[in-house]
């Protein structure tokens, strides 16, 4: 018993006093978007300037995750709408798809369908560097709005449940 304590008192003493890291903030409305280059699917990068101009969805997204398939739908069944208000879609794979096992990209895109493949929607892989900075929390399915001047006008997530938010905003932005 005295050894296990010992060991318990071990272990605790060293962070006596210290506290835990702070987490980053996520990138928040009235801030600008990051100006990442993205690594694309098709082996392309997207640089901020392609994105400079154009209001757009940045979003992050786990392979594995069901509210992110479906949105991909669903997204994918309006990305002429998008197109026609001359918004972008940045779908971005958080970095290791968050530590869990999922289908390859290329697979996730291709349940999509041919809408995947729209001008207007870019496919790609995070970092995690960048991955730290947009969801510094581990979350998935999370979004942000960017307007044409590159500022952040909304955050949200499962754009299946938030659609009519995303067509506001394109309708708007038109």
């Amino acid at each position: 018993m005295k050894l296990l304590w010992s060991i318990a008192l071990a272990t605790v003493l060293p962070f006596a006093g210290t506290t835990a890291p702070a987490r980053a903030a996520a990138p928040a409305v009235g801030q600008p978007a990051p100006a990442f280059t993205y690594r694309l699917l098709d082996g392309h990068q997207l640089a901020p300037g392609a994105l400079r101009g154009h209001p757009y969805l940045l979003w992050m997204v786990a392979t594995w995750c069901p509210s992110c398939q479906t949105g991909s739908t669903v997204v994918g069944s309006h990305i002429a709408f998008l197109r026609a208000h001359g918004v972008r879609v940045v779908e971005m794979e958080l970095a290791g798809d968050l530590g869990a096992p999922g289908p390859a990209l290329a697979s996730f895109q291709k349940q999509v369908g041919k809408n995947a493949a729209a001008a207007n929607w870019y496919w790609g892989e995070l970092t995690q560097a960048q991955t730290a900075v947009l969801d510094p929390h581990g979350d998935m399915d999370v979004y942000y709005l960017v307007d044409g001047h590159g500022k952040i006008v909304a955050v949200s997530g499962n754009p299946a449940v938030t659609w009519d938010a995303i067509a506001r905003f394109a309708a708007a932005a038109h």
